[in-house]
């Protein structure tokens, strides 16, 4: 399909949206905004679009139509984000790659300003955003300076940037971008009309998955229901792997419930046990097997892995809805001690021993 992205494509927080598109239409836009909310529901984006609709000479006030020339070069700057030279020379890029390309083509009153040497946004940065906004735009009626995340700024640069709140510059627009707005001072948070995100609804991310992302509607299915809402996550989701992590998900689920050899257990969960990562998402995967297999026992519709379904259905057959249960308590119980640290198998190993006296 691959639509142009517009205000009214974006997917999600439609409240958000609309709250934008009032303020444009009317002509009551804050001078600073905060976007807050979890990690890849769009909040970056949406900071783009709306400086295309701001800028964008074609159509009606509060909206944009996201393919000329102005437009174009908006959106590139959201696309040319963290992009490298293919093909640099040292430390000179080359100029003619498509990276490069992209690069080149921001517009020049918009930008991200991001964290310096991938940890904190410096004062020097701030600083040279503050002296630049202090000139009219080069070219769009609106400047747009979008802070992401502007929770990484240093205390220095914060209060630096509380000086330019105070006394907003005009044509200019700056957007504070944040998962954690409370790490912000509340002299800043005072300043800013926020914004608050929540997640994408599964249905839409599954709906993109596979209408603009490719993937099969199975494997959209899965990295939706895996995404916590965000859209970010789901595209980076890897299914083949998840699918190994399930695969030792369901043995274990069947040595839980069917209270099999503890020898088994103990092997199965050595081998799950020795990376972090890898470890986190078989947890997940063993909490998605008792989810569904206790939907096998009261509400078969509500099953989500169709593409196991038949082995779920027969774990439900051989093991009684109480266990079920009692394994779910205990899964999150093993969740809430990995927070201290714990030995990760002697924690598989304790919730089978659990499950064992129950």
């Amino acid at each position: 399909m691959n639509q142009t992205l517009t205000l009214d494509s974006f997917m999600g927080n439609r409240r958000a949206v609309e709250i934008l598109r009032r303020a444009v239409e009317r002509d009551r836009l804050p001078h600073a905004l905060m976007f807050a909310g979890p990690e890849g529901v769009g909040k970056a984006t949406l900071s783009i679009l709306l400086a295309q609709v701001v800028n964008c000479p074609a159509p009606p006030i509060g909206k944009a139509c996201g393919t000329c020339p102005t437009c174009r070069r908006i959106m590139a700057v959201l696309q040319a984000r963290n992009l490298e030279c293919l093909n640099p020379k040292g430390s000179v890029r080359c100029g003619s790659c498509r990276n490069c390309k992209t690069i080149a083509g921001q517009h020049p009153d918009v930008r991200f300003i991001q964290p310096d040497e991938k940890v904190t946004i410096s004062i020097r940065q701030v600083r040279a955003m503050i002296d630049e906004v202090s000139f009219q735009p080069f070219e769009a009626k609106f400047r747009a300076v979008i802070l992401d995340p502007a929770d990484q700024m240093r205390p220095e640069a914060m209060n630096s940037l509380l000086k330019t709140l105070e006394e907003p510059p005009s044509q200019t627009i700056i957007i504070l971008i944040t998962t954690s707005p409370f790490l912000l001072p509340v002299t800043i948070r005072s300043r800013a009309r926020t914004l608050q995100f929540s997640g994408i609804p599964q249905d839409q991310i599954e709906r993109y998955l596979t209408e603009e992302a490719g993937r099969t509607p199975e494997e959209a299915r899965i990295a939706a229901a895996f995404s916590n809402g965000s859209l970010g996550s789901a595209l980076s989701f890897n299914t083949s792997h998840f699918r190994e992590a399930r695969s030792q998900a369901l043995r274990f689920v069947s040595l839980l419930l069917e209270r099999r050899s503890f020898a088994e257990i103990s092997r199965l969960a050595a081998a799950v046990a020795r990376d972090k990562d890898d470890f986190q998402l078989w947890v997940e995967a063993v909490g998605a097997v008792l989810q569904d297999v206790y939907y096998a026992h009261v509400a078969p519709a509500r099953i989500g892995q169709h593409d196991i379904i038949d082995e779920l259905t027969r774990l439900a057959e051989r093991c009684p809805k109480g266990a079920v249960v009692s394994a779910i308590s205990g899964l999150k119980r093993l969740k809430a001690g990995l927070t201290f640290n714990l030995n990760r198998q002697l924690a598989v190993e304790s919730l089978f021993l659990s499950e064992l006296k129950s």
